[in-house]
């Protein structure tokens, strides 16, 4: 230890200090899949099997809640209309797992007035754990109504949409992947892909090719060094 160093504290921000995920899916991310051939790069680079003439014409979306916002959409569409909300409910407990004709009463028409409950509601407006736990004595249940709420409230980093396809792609930068996080994903994107009527694909961007290995994620990816080299050449 060299005890004659002295402290200097460092004198800027600069994407050297930079630690966050988001402020560096803006940086390279963004510009590059705004590009069509930024889009069909980085798709192809996943192995994602849609056509070219897709991956050109693919949507996307950034930090977002798409699953969510599906859900929502519909939710407003049908509330305060008995037999739209019977179909709605009916319709969500089927793509969630659960039973047709589950909890109308017990979970789903539990808000003031009798309105139907949003599971994604903050606070004890939605389906938070001990509603649950009160209303829902048997565990399998408990468990999907549990997983419904959950893949709600799941952000998707990159969320891009083809003709064919629904892709979630997770981003890290300078943190660990998460198996828990990567199950969510895969729960709320093969949930997502049936929503739509589309295939299910998933792929990663990372800092370190090591990264999907130490984590036992066996998915494809592509490294922030070959997106921000690939949007140079662009």
């Amino acid at each position: 230890m060299d005890k004659n160093k002295t402290f200097q504290p460092v004198d800027t921000v600069s994407w050297d200090v930079n630690r966050a995920e988001r402020t560096q899916q803006v940086r390279l991310l963004v510009p590059l899949l705004d590009r069509p051939d930024g889009r069909s790069w980085l798709l192809e680079r996943l192995k994602c099997p849609c056509t070219h003439q897709e991956s050109l014409a693919a949507e996307v979306f950034h930090l977002c809640f798409p699953l969510r916002d599906l859900f929502t959409k519909d939710y407003y569409q049908c509330r305060g209309t008995p037999h739209l909300e019977d179909q709605f409910i009916g319709f969500y407990n089927q793509l969630f797992g659960l039973p047709e004709g589950f909890g109308v009463e017990e979970v789903w028409r539990t808000a003031p007035g009798g309105e139907i409950r949003h599971p994604a509601a903050g606070g004890r407006a939605g389906w938070y754990e001990d509603f649950l736990k009160e209303r829902i004595p048997d565990k399998e249940l408990h468990r999907r109504a549990r997983d419904a709420r959950r893949m709600l409230g799941t952000e998707a980093d990159v969320f891009i949409q083809t003709a064919s396809h629904v892709v979630i792609v997770e981003c890290k930068y300078r943190s660990q992947f998460s198996m828990e996080q990567y199950s969510r994903q895969q729960m709320t994107g093969k949930t997502l892909a049936r929503r739509l009527g589309k295939a299910f694909h998933f792929g990663m961007v990372c800092e370190d090719e090591r990264d999907p290995t130490f984590a036992k994620i066996k998915e494809p990816y592509v490294t922030w060094r070959e997106v921000k080299e690939k949007l140079a050449q662009m």
